[in-house]
């Protein structure tokens, strides 16, 4: 069921409203004048009703959100060690300035959402999240009201996926959008895209992290309530009116309409064998404790040991590595993984926490303190630089090695690897690895996770004392050990871009896997 608490990574688009004109010939001035006295109220009229609606929340004083507003510039300034890798000081001090001037009166937590959260989205790191209170999101799940769909985006084109709204003899699933109350869907993804960070400057995953209800969310968080919605389908002549609903309207209609009796998830490591030269191997998770709980070898390694040890048996000559999925997990998956398949290199030129602590005081409420790393972590596998930052040392725990040990039946075929803008953290990590070695043939989507690295690790969760907004800030910045092929703050991109049709999507087909498979054929 849906929920505004559920953080989806994947899609959303929004829009405004068409007006049509008809302009009148040979009008008498009198007439004029009464039509233009007309069109001025009507134009204030318009501006009112798109003025945005968040609900009946209570507001709070100006003085309290600049007070809030110099406690989220401190953490992020303070503590946030990746912070302005990709944005430059100034120009996030003057973004908060404007903000700053923006917060001219007092404001409900919504409104004031809408003006912090891009400034969180300036660290252009994916692993940097903003959360409402848990009492607000409780608040909006009952009473606010949404577009009653799910969404898909496949590349930049924006699909409804499943019908939730009043009207079930409507015929849209599957169908492309043109645009939403007069927007198209690229218009829309700008400005609401701007309420969550992603890695670097990678638009594709302002795109993929729209999938499902992820869409409607963001479009309230940006739109307010909204009575209804005009969307324009491609395949259809006309909009369509449709009537924004209650979370627990949509759910019951999506409930009623849709059966998972089909649904079968898959399995989060998948090992086949394709053909007499060719095997898959699914790595859709680094997580520990997912595997652990999930599959039958409860490990990676035991896994990937049982899996090349049958490639290696069967003489496999090409071989296919979906991260497609795989949004990462616990730190070093990424190198064992990679032992199978490379020489063992320093993967990181450093790991680093710009402080072990950091107290952040505005004067007026009590200080926040935030933390890194433990005594023995602290003293023992990092160092401390001059600058007062510290770096993780060369051999001790992780350390920056690629892998600790050189496995049995290495990989030296052709190897194929499946990305998309869900491939990120440990996941991206993997296949910066692959790239930056000249190791495989890249074919899907840009990677979610950065090429260059991420900061992520240690993450301290910053609640502001007068909103109360959550803000996840990482403190790790894992500098990555790679070849600069690639643009400055892009992921991985593939050497063939492949996107699924709706039709591929909605029938689980990997469009990507497919065409490895013709590749191979052709190459016979």
């Amino acid at each position: 069921p849906i929920n505004i608490c559920t953080r989806l990574k994947i899609l959303r688009i929004l829009s405004r409203t068409n007006h049509t004109q008809k302009r009148c010939s040979q009008l008498k001035k009198p007439l004029m004048n009464k039509i233009s006295i007309l069109l001025i109220i009507l134009t204030l009229s318009f501006k009112i009703s798109l003025s945005q609606n968040f609900g009946d929340f209570p507001n709070i004083e100006k003085q309290k959100l600049h007070n809030d507003l110099e406690i989220l510039y401190q953490g992020l300034n303070k503590f946030h060690t990746g912070m302005y890798w990709y944005t430059k000081k100034d120009s996030v001090d003057n973004a908060f300035k404007k903000v700053k001037a923006q917060v001219s009166k007092d404001m409900n937590v919504l409104e004031f959402h809408k003006l912090i959260a891009p400034l969180v989205a300036l660290s252009r790191e994916d692993h940097t999240d903003i959360y409402l209170p848990k009492s607000v999101k409780e608040k909006i799940n009952k009473e606010s009201t949404f577009i009653p769909l799910t969404f898909i985006f496949l590349g930049t084109k924006l699909y409804c996926f499943k019908n939730g709204s009043n009207y079930q003899e409507l015929k849209i699933e599957g169908k492309e959008i043109e645009s939403i109350n007069g927007e198209k869907p690229i218009d829309i993804v700008g400005k609401i895209g701007s309420l969550f960070a992603s890695d670097g400057f990678i638009k594709t995953v302002k795109y993929s992290d729209l999938k499902g209800f992820n869409f409607s969310k963001y479009y309230f968080y940006y739109y307010g309530n909204i009575k209804q919605v005009n969307i324009k389908f491609k395949e259809l002549d006309n909009p369509i009116v449709i009537k924004s609903l209650k979370i627990e309207n949509i759910n019951k209609h999506l409930r009623s309409r849709n059966s998972n009796k089909d649904d079968k998830e898959k399995d989060l490591l998948e090992f086949k064998i394709l053909n007499k030269t060719t095997a898959y191997l699914g790595l859709h998770s680094f997580s520990n404790s997912d595997i652990k709980k999930e599959t039958k070898e409860r490990s990676l390694s035991k896994f990937l040991e049982n899996s090349f040890e049958s490639i290696s048996n069967n003489n496999i000559t090409n071989l296919i590595i979906d991260v497609g999925e795989n949004g990462g997990g616990n730190e070093g998956n990424e190198g064992i993984v990679y032992s199978y398949l490379g020489d063992n290199y320093q993967k990181y030129k450093k790991v680093r926490a710009k402080t072990q602590k950091a107290v952040l005081d505005n004067g007026i409420d009590k200080p926040i303190k935030l933390k890194t790393f433990g005594f023995l972590e602290r003293t023992f596998v990092n160092k401390k630089m001059t600058d007062g930052s510290l770096e993780r040392r060369q051999w001790i725990g992780y350390g920056l090695m690629a892998y600790k040990k050189a496995p049995k039946n290495k990989f030296s075929g052709n190897l194929y690897v499946i990305i998309s803008p869900i491939t990120y953290s440990g996941g991206s990590e993997f296949s910066n690895m692959v790239y930056s070695n000249d190791r495989g043939t890249f074919v899907g989507q840009e990677t979610g996770g950065g090429y260059l690295g991420n900061t992520s690790g240690y993450s301290q969760e910053l609640t502001l004392p007068n909103s109360k907004i959550e803000i996840d800030i990482p403190a790790l910045q894992f500098v990555m050990n790679v070849e600069q092929k690639l643009p400055f703050g892009s992921g991985v991109i593939p050497d063939y871009k492949v996107i699924p049709t709706f039709e591929q999507y909605n029938s689980n087909v990997n469009a990507s896997l497919e065409y490895i498979l013709k590749q191979i054929e052709n190459e016979k």
